[in-house]
């Protein structure tokens, strides 16, 4: 099922999407994930849009899925 599969792939998007905006490497996100209030105000932003963008396109591809039964 396309859901399943992109609900699997969903943390490892997430991830190349926050570094990408960020402008962080991989090993920056998980040592900045693992600090307590390690995110600048400007940083957790850019978090939560990539979050939201990411379930925003989860949401319409079920929405589409749900019109073709």
């Amino acid at each position: 099922m396309e859901t399943h599969a992109g609900l699997i792939q969903l943390p490892r998007i997430f991830r190349e999407s926050v570094c990408e905006e960020c402008g962080w490497s991989e090993a920056t996100f998980y040592r900045k994930a693992k600090g307590e209030n390690s995110f600048s105000n400007a940083e957790k932003d850019k978090i939560l849009a990539v979050a939201d963008t990411l379930l925003k396109n989860i949401q319409e591809q079920n929405s589409k899925h749900r019109g073709r039964s």
